[in-house]
């Protein structure tokens, strides 16, 4: 996945996070990510990313199985850009 596509997919990621958890951790990660992105900042986007991915490997099953979320099918998909992405870097 090429940054551009990225961009495109990040205010829905972020979104698809923010419906689950207001987590501050999670919405300063979210904040981070966004802003690393717009300022080529690599380094940061790394860690960023890196502790948005470790979130969702250990919450992904939660929401999963979670009868409330009605939209596990974009958290799935949020997830995989996220991996995707990271193995581009």
């Amino acid at each position: 996945m090429v940054k551009k596509e990225f961009i495109i997919e990040l205010n829905g990621i972020i979104g698809t996070i923010h419906t689950y958890t207001r987590n501050p951790f999670m919405v300063g990660y979210t904040e981070a990510l966004k802003k690393a992105v717009e300022n080529n900042d690599f380094d940061t986007l790394r860690i960023v990313l890196d502790r948005v991915i470790s979130w969702y490997n250990t919450e992904i099953d939660k929401i999963k199985s979670d009868e409330y979320v009605l939209n596990k099918n974009l958290h799935e998909k949020a997830y995989g850009i996220l991996l995707e992405y990271r193995e581009a870097l």
